[in-house]
């Protein structure tokens, strides 16, 4: 393959640039850099001079030989002083002397090619560093771990091990299967069939993670939305006015709550306008509600909201410190201005959408492409069990074979290469 360079780092001033080569001329450039044939000792740190055309810098330099390197390659860190203009002269240094700028997510393909890293774990990595909150980092922790391949891993070992058997006596045309290995056959199958149900049906927390909860907040005009979010965020995000409209689109915002990050859209007051750009911001405000996980329908004691939704819901009743008492047992009394009752609301929103205990290390597939693949190898499995007492056990075989490559998506071991160039592609420069 050849020899590639990017910046690990992003591009900007800073105190350290980083600088990764990888390829078999990856050394062979370090020493054209430093102008001496140092025969480096892996892993270990040199502070060097790399020399330019016009001038050099002093940097801190490491070798990794392959194959105990991230990519699988040799490889070599760079660590230079920060800032663009210095970086990139370097890295032109390295393209004249015969590298050649790496694709995104490159470095981490050929770490896939040569079995230093798997798909899920590549995945992994890109949740890792795009994570927004504590559970993300987690999940993404998880997934880069392996967890997630260890576990489909094992599926698929015993999904082998059934084939085995089922194949060995496929051999022997005149063997018949007796009732008691066929039982014993459909309950494995069965256990794979839960492990995987199990697996789809805590999806729904998993996506939940990784993408957020969406809550939009409706009602009508001047009923205290936009102070509802600033108190929940804790923040002066929306603008807030004694002033009917002020709020004409919609305003986002977010909080972390229990580790998941909940995104807030705050709308335009739901009612019959003919001013032409509040009734713009009104269309938004449907599509708001279309577009959300779970709806907080805001009231006071002088605007009852009693706009329809098939969304989840909370009927919350604002400005209740103006009240004397709670008159409506359906409604969540709260107070933006005070703060009363903000965050029992958090909690109960937390209640509403997220099902069950989410445990820090459980192995959650917050992926939709993941997602995808366990159903359908739910769907092989499924027909697999069904044909038992209806066909012959060559095409129940077909169907299991048909599960494992499902799962194996999952890892890369069957994956396409359009799956994998996707895959990568979501990974920034010099990773």
């Amino acid at each position: 393959m050849n020899t590639i360079v990017a910046m690990a780092t992003p591009a900007g001033n800073s105190g350290v640039a980083v600088i990764r080569i990888s390829g078999e001329n990856a050394k062979q450039i370090l020493q054209s850099l430093i102008q001496e044939n140092l025969d480096f000792e892996p892993r270990k740190m040199y502070l060097k001079n790399i020399y330019l055309k016009d001038f050099s810098d002093r940097c801190l330099v490491v070798f990794f030989r392959a194959p105990f390197s991230f990519t699988g390659e040799d490889v070599v860190e760079i660590q230079s002083h920060g800032g663009y203009f210095l970086a990139q002269k370097i890295i032109d240094e390295i393209i004249s002397n015969g590298a050649r700028l790496a694709d995104r997510g490159e470095f981490s393909k050929r770490a896939f090619i040569n079995g230093k890293l798997s798909l899920d774990q590549a995945e992994g990595i890109i949740d890792l560093i795009n994570a927004e909150s504590e559970m993300q980092a987690k999940s993404g922790s998880t997934l880069m771990q392996g967890k997630l391949k260890d576990m489909i891993s094992s599926i698929q070992d015993e999904l082998t091990e059934i084939l085995a058997e089922i194949e060995a006596k496929l051999d022997y045309p005149e063997y018949e299967y007796t009732d008691k290995e066929s039982s014993n056959v459909k309950d494995r199958m069965f256990k794979i069939k839960q492990q995987l149900n199990n697996l789809v049906a805590e999806s729904k927390n998993g996506l939940l993670i990784k993408n957020g909860v969406k809550i939009a907040i409706i009602g009508a005009p001047n009923v205290g939305k936009s102070s509802l979010l600033n108190a929940l965020t804790k923040s002066d995000k929306a603008i807030v006015t004694n002033i009917a409209g002020t709020t004409r689109d919609v305003i986002e915002a977010e909080y972390e709550y229990k580790g998941i990050i909940f995104r807030l859209l705050d709308t335009a007051g739901i009612h019959e306008s003919d001013d032409v750009v509040e009734k713009i911001g009104i269309d938004r405000s449907f599509k708001a509600i279309d577009d959300c996980d779970i709806v907080l329908k805001i009231s006071d004691q002088d605007n009852i909201c009693d706009i329809e939704t098939n969304k989840p819901h909370i009927n919350v009743f604002n400005k209740s410190d103006l009240l004397t008492k709670k008159t409506d047992d359906k409604y969540f009394y709260i107070s933006a201005v005070t703060g009363q009752n903000i965050d029992e609301l958090k909690q109960k929103i937390f209640d509403m959408t997220i099902t069950g205990d989410i445990k820090q290390n459980k192995i959650y597939l917050t992926n939709t492409r993941h997602i995808e693949c366990v159903k359908n190898a739910l769907s092989f499995i499924d027909k697999a069990i069904q044909l038992f007492d209806f066909t012959t056990m060559d095409i129940i075989s077909s169907e299991i074979k048909n599960a494992w490559l499902a799962l194996g998506e999952i890892s890369g071991v069957v994956s396409g290469e359009e799956i994998i160039d996707k895959i990568f592609k979501k990974f920034c420069l010099g990773k």
